[in-house]
């Protein structure tokens, strides 16, 4: 003993001792797992117990099959290293190893080559293990740090990966069979070979019964009882999230955000929209995020369809991988607009344009639609009026405004980009996108996202005024102003206050849509990891469906309220055609909002003041009653085609009166005239003869949907 007291006292010089490690575990905001990481650098699942939370079955199954004098051996067991070194001399090969219980524990915090020197290293620094540590300590030690198998540490971990069972439920059994893994995890995996896993169940439970460890009657039942080991489970919860908190994290247990009812719903809207897309479109793989606006804490990431897809890179992350955002970047460029003292009433020309560099912008429908008002623009998406905006306001001012509500990844100088920076010709990640559209939810309040619960605030920085954040949010959740170019039944049309955009890129690359309440943000991207372009899919039938299941999911889980609007913003009624406060001359007048310090003023050059103007002959004071300017019909999809129609009525004409629709003149002539329906935007006026004299009244533009 005093040999071994002076080779414990110098030990500490000859090898450092390895503590056990602590196990990271990682759970929703309330408490659930979503993964758990063991102490080591590997990416094996371990879910940490403590001893009195194992079978005690498990425990005398170990001790027989590992280490039968682990309680009387002080970490190597010298009696069986020399039977097992006089064995492997006689063999002339290794026929029997010694390690104890402690030993393993040291090789399976501390790694080292199969050689003498590295069997020597175990041996000192599992008798210094011994001397910091009690022997139930080291128990738990081992069924927490011992690999049973393919990324699959400790035994709890392993009683649930084959069992379903926490490892305190185990019988005899059970416990046998999961003793006999760690001599060799792969030789013994249950599911791989059965055969050879259980003959060494067998020879376990017989040890068990030789050593007085197990009585006759348990051990028979022991081998009567059919085991059954459930087929692997794949999944585990939000894993691309789980490695991006643990890579910005401590060891131990990590309290996140995430709230698990969130994440399966968003998990489950990408894969109901992928499946309903099918392969004919040639979209494999999405990402989905969702906000909590008050705090900026992630409530859920779904960084792919399936992490376990390897044909379609399911390990990437979109959550964090760099994609074009397409048009889902133009309500920041409005917002800058705005702050610049624009109006949702005014006129901006989507007419032919060339821009900068000789590129020429085409709206998705490949239409132009001639002077439409700001929030027109914005809610329908179309592309040359935000060209025209961002040539107005400046790229540079429009890059500085992106920065300022946390898109970060555009790195490169506003040059670089263009205007086509408006349409979303740079790369950003859907966390800035989903992020950055929370900060508008917020009223222009710019947070950073969190994924922890006890992080500490970050301080948050305006990025947009009030006032402007609201003029974008009310347009994002106008119905009607969308309904051109979507329909007023898009998937954005909601039960409840739902601001919404969408963004696709020119080749089809990726396909984006994110929206908000006042409580949450969510966004939605599908396309392909490996670049390649999808099959004629917009962001309204592409991501949009998708984002529409995951809010009707979170409207439930978390409710919703109408927008609120600050201090400052008025409604004021203007004219539809030129945005300007309506007179006798404008055919109808809308309700539009404005900040307070930005109202329209002035007069279309029709509503000069009657002192100003020349006499004009009564002939011209006559207009199209009906359609209206600015009405929407819709085709009702029930009705036959040729069934749908309007009667263009004229009034205050006399004579004879002659309909002209889109430059063509129509076959039917007079004071009321039926017109079949024909989906797009029109223009109509008619003109009256009478005496020798024509008049045109002036044109009234209305829009037919499907």
């Amino acid at each position: 003993m005093k040999a071994l007291a002076l080779f414990l006292l110098f030990l500490p010089a000859l090898a450092p001792a390895g503590e056990p490690k602590p196990s990271i575990e990682i759970t929703d905001r309330y408490g659930a797992p979503l993964r758990a990481y063991s102490g080591s650098a590997s990416d094996a699942a371990c879910v940490p117990v403590k001893l009195d939370q194992v079978s005690p079955w498990l425990v005398l199954a170990t001790v027989a099959a590992e280490d039968k004098r682990f309680f009387l051996h002080p970490g190597v067991d010298f009696r069986s290293v020399a039977r097992a070194a006089w064995q492997n001399s006689r063999g002339g090969r290794t026929v029997s190893g010694a390690s104890t219980i402690t030993q393993q524990l040291a090789r399976a915090l501390e790694p080292h080559p199969r050689s003498f020197s590295g069997k020597l290293y175990e041996m000192f620094s599992a008798l210094r293990l011994e001397t910091k540590h009690s022997k139930e300590e080291i128990l738990e030690g081992y069924f927490n740090g011992v690999s049973y198998g393919p990324l699959l540490t400790g035994a709890e971990a392993a009683s649930e990966e084959y069992f379903g069972l926490p490892a305190k439920d185990l019988s005899l059994a059970q416990a046998a069979l999961l003793a006999g893994l760690p001599k060799s995890p792969v030789n013994y995996d249950p599911r791989r070979n059965p055969k050879a896993a259980f003959a060494r169940q067998r020879l376990i439970l017989r040890r068990l019964l030789d050593l007085g460890l197990a009585d006759e009657e348990s051990y028979r039942r022991a081998l009567a009882e059919k085991v059954s080991v459930r087929e692997k489970e794949k999944h585990f919860e939000a894993p691309q999230f789980c490695d991006y908190a643990l890579k910005r994290s401590g060891a131990g247990k990590i309290k996140t955000t995430l709230d698990l009812r969130a994440q399966r719903a968003a998990a489950g809207a990408l894969r109901n929209r992928l499946a309903a897309l099918g392969s004919s479109h040639h979209i494999t793989n999405g990402a989905a995020l969702v906000i909590d606006n008050a705090t900026g804490g992630i409530l859920a990431w779904a960084g792919s369809n399936d992490f376990f897809d390897e044909v379609n890179a399911g390990q990437v992350d979109g959550v964090t991988a760099l994609r074009q955002p397409g048009s889902a970047l133009k309500p920041f460029l409005y917002a800058l607009a705005f702050s610049k003292g624009a109006r949702p009433s005014d006129l901006i020309e989507d007419a032919p344009l060339y821009a900068a560099g000789g590129h020429a912008p085409l709206n998705y429908d490949k239409t132009f639609h001639g002077q439409v008002r700001l929030r027109e623009a914005l809610a329908c998406s179309y592309n040359v009026p935000a060209v025209r905006t961002a040539e107005k306001y400046g790229v540079p001012a429009f890059l500085a405004k992106l920065k300022d509500f946390g898109l970060g990844s555009l790195t490169k100088p506003a040059g670089f980009y263009g205007e086509g920076l408006a349409l979303g010709n740079g790369e950003v990640t859907l966390l800035e996108l989903v992020n950055a559209y929370a900060a508008l939810a917020r009223g222009g309040i710019w947070l950073p996202a969190r994924f922890e619960m006890e992080s500490p605030a970050a301080p948050p920085r305006r990025a947009i005024g009030r006032s402007e954040a609201y003029l974008i949010t009310n347009i994002l959740s106008d119905n009607s102003a969308r309904a051109p170019a979507f329909g007023v039944n898009s998937v954005f049309n909601l039960p409840f206050d739902f601001a919404a955009k969408t963004g696709t890129t020119k080749d089809y690359r990726d396909n984006w849509a994110v929206g908000y309440t006042p409580e949450w943000t969510a966004g939605v991207w599908v396309g392909n990891f490996d670049g390649s372009p999808m099959r004629k899919v917009s962001g309204i039938t592409g991501a949009g469906p998708a984002l529409k299941e995951l809010a009707l999911e979170l409207e439930k889980l978390y409710g919703s309220t109408p927008f609120r609007r600050p201090p400052g913003i008025r409604t004021v009624k203007v004219c539809p055609v030129s945005g300007l406060p309506p007179s006798s001359f404008c055919p109808a007048s809308m309700d539009e909002v404005f900040s307070a310090a930005n109202l329209p003023s002035g007069q279309c050059a029709e509503h000069t003041p009657a002192a100003e103007r020349a006499p004009v002959p009564a002939a011209v004071k006559f207009s199209v009653k009906f359609p209206a300017e600015g009405d929407i019909f819709r085709i009702d999809p029930q009705t036959p085609l040729a069934a749908q129609a309007v009667f263009l009525k004229a009034a205050g004409a006399e004579g004879e009166i002659t309909w002209t629709m889109d430059g063509a003149e129509l076959p039917e002539k007079g004071e009321s005239v039926s017109w079949a329906l024909v989906p797009g935007p029109h223009k109509v006026f008619f003109t009256a003869a009478r005496n020798g004299r024509s008049s045109s009244s002036k044109p009234a533009r209305f829009t037919v949907i499907k």
